[in-house]
């Protein structure tokens, strides 16, 4: 099974605090871009649902009608209306543009290719204003941790749920050739002995690449940022956050 068709998990794992940092920063640049805010790969909902309480112009786009589900039942959970589309970023036509379009949580990692993310770099070309601009979050590449043992396990985390605490391990492998990582998660209850998997893939992007991409697919990069605090991208750094504008 795919994580993406077990929303109750991915929101076990990624839901984000009301006053995270990512959150924070997110914000921040809809303050300094201006609305409307397009958020690519919306999952279950988290940026949208808590935005548009805020009342940001906001509209969230996904490819899984199981996240949109759950999107929606937390937008009427939050008694806020959430504009949720059921898209593929890599071709979609909303007829209009936004101020600010981003991609959060590594998402833009399930672009397995490079035809993939050319793709979603024309689609997303097609909804921005003049003056708008285009935020990626992805990673940055841990070489210690992409050539783990694919036959060991590795702890993940363990989270409180309602039934009690769902322990997560992982199996990792990774294929250089093609820059995928891929991800086994094997969960259960601590007080339950049957066990669960979900997969996923992520694909590893390293920063000269990263910058390449966009700089060849009608962007320029204006910050490149290494975390959420805003500080300048480097090698030590946890992620790499880009904004960029059309030329």
């Amino acid at each position: 099974m795919s994580l993406y068709e077990n929303d109750w998990l991915y929101d076990l794992v990624h839901e984000k605090p009301a006053d995270g940092e990512d959150l924070a920063f997110y914000e921040r640049m809809i303050e300094r871009y201006g609305q409307p805010v397009l958020e690519l790969a919306c999952g279950t909902g988290n940026y949208v649902v808590t935005l548009a309480a805020k009342k940001v112009d906001m509209a969230g786009l996904d490819n899984s009608s199981q996240m949109l589900g759950a999107a929606e039942r937390k937008s009427c959970e939050a008694r806020v209306e959430s504009n949720l589309i059921h898209a593929d970023m890599r071709d979609f036509d909303l007829g209009q543009t936004f101020k600010l379009i981003f991609v959060a949580g590594n998402s833009f990692q399930h672009l397995n290719d490079v035809n993939d993310v050319r793709a979603t770099l024309r689609s997303v070309r097609r909804h921005m204003d003049a003056d708008a601009r285009f935020i990626v979050e992805v990673f940055n590449p841990s070489l210690e941790l992409l050539v783990r043992d694919p036959r060991e396990r590795y702890f993940v985390g363990e989270y409180r749920t309602d039934d009690g605490w769902i322990v997560i391990n992982e199996n990792v492998f990774y294929d250089a050739a093609t820059q995928i990582n891929h991800v086994k998660w094997h969960y259960r209850n601590q007080y339950a002995k049957e066990e669960s998997t979900v997969e996923f893939t992520m694909r590893q992007y390293f920063p000269q690449e990263l910058d390449y991409l966009f700089a060849s697919n009608g962007f320029r990069i204006e910050e490149k940022y290494g975390d959420f605090d805003e500080q300048e991208f480097t090698s030590k750094s946890p992620r790499q956050i880009v904004v960029a504008g059309k030329p």
